[in-house]
């Protein structure tokens, strides 16, 4: 079963079809925005890429304008309770959310009654990055490639324990999501995020994770975890040695993304302000480096295509958590 989005070329070719129009085109924008300080909800708590992502594109905007960013960090019931102070709030440019996949794409399927629609209740700005996922082991494991582990897991059907930042996070649903792609039987052990999960990879108490190389890559390098291969549909510029799960399970992608969102009913000119300034700031030699080093990857994508992308992505998750039998809360 193959989870992600649309493919690199559409999203380029969409974004290639996608010119801008002057701010104070008749579309309701004033060429004066901002004109007061903006603030950008963070859907997590502080720490996590969500939070790093806001403040680091948070700092660099608008500086002509003279306005600041303030980033606000609303967790909880994931991300679903900073994602509705955005739906509720006037479409006028000044609240914005750093949201990602799993409220957007995931939580529809995940939450029984939600205060917003994941898609209809939101407009989408900016794609900021694709967060490379890896799946990782210890580096005293035995298993030295994916093959290595699908072998052992067929041979010994629910041994082989892996933790996550909880029930339908991504690190959950990638590799049940892989389990159930190639027939193996994994123990899935939830935590409260997904720093724990890595920490109890680290400590020996689960055996696999799955999660943003930016939470893997600094154990990594320190020696103590082993990277087996990428979810997306191409290897990461990070990790260039590093297979992807495609390679070994033709045809599976899981991608991994986080964006700038607003409320349905953004102005265009507005929405069309933010993109250009977001799509400078992405483009920075210093937020490259920063990107980089964190396995962060910027599409370069027009809102066109993100919307469609978004679209997309919650039938795709809906259908595959679903077909896992995971069941709303």
């Amino acid at each position: 079963m193959g989870t992600g989005n649309l493919s690199r070329r559409a999203m380029l070719a969409l974004a290639a079809g996608s010119m801008l129009r002057p701010v104070a085109a008749a579309s309701g924008a004033s060429s004066a925005y901002p004109s007061r300080p903006v603030r950008l909800i963070s859907s997590f708590a502080a720490g996590g890429t969500t939070d790093i992502l806001a403040r680091l594109v948070g700092k660099q905007l608008f500086p002509s304008a003279g306005q600041v960013v303030v980033v606000e960090n609303l967790p909880g019931a994931g991300g679903t309770i900073g994602a509705a102070a955005v739906a509720r709030a006037p479409a006028d440019g000044y609240t914005l959310e750093m949201g990602g996949v799993s409220t957007h794409a995931m939580a529809g399927a995940l939450y029984k009654q939600l205060p917003f629609d994941p898609v209809a209740s939101f407009e989408p700005v900016c794609m900021l990055v694709y967060a490379t996922t890896a799946i990782a082991v210890p580096a005293s494991s035995p298993f030295r490639s994916l093959a290595d582990l699908i072998a052992h897991a067929r041979a010994n059907p629910g041994k082989i324990t892996y933790g996550s930042g909880g029930i339908g996070s991504i690190n959950h649903l990638a590799l049940a999501s892989l389990a159930s792609t190639v027939g193996i039987d994994l123990l899935h052990v939830p935590y409260k995020g997904g720093g724990p999960a890595v920490t109890s990879l680290l400590q020996g108490e689960t055996q696999l994770f799955a999660g943003g190389s930016s939470l893997l890559l600094p154990h990594v390098r320190a020696g103590k975890l082993r990277i087996l291969a990428v979810t997306e549909d191409k290897r990461a510029r990070v990790l260039p040695d590093i297979p992807t799960v495609g390679e070994t399970v033709r045809g599976f992608r899981v991608v991994n993304w986080y964006g700038v969102l607003g409320p349905a009913g953004l102005a265009l000119g507005i929405r069309e302000a933010l993109w250009k300034e977001l799509d400078r700031v992405m483009r920075l030699p210093e937020v490259e480096r920063q990107l980089d080093a964190m396995g962060l990857e910027y599409p370069g994508m027009s809102s066109a295509a993100f919307k469609a992308s978004l679209a997309e992505d919650k039938e795709r998750w809906g259908r595959a958590i679903r077909e896992l039998g995971i069941l709303p809360e």
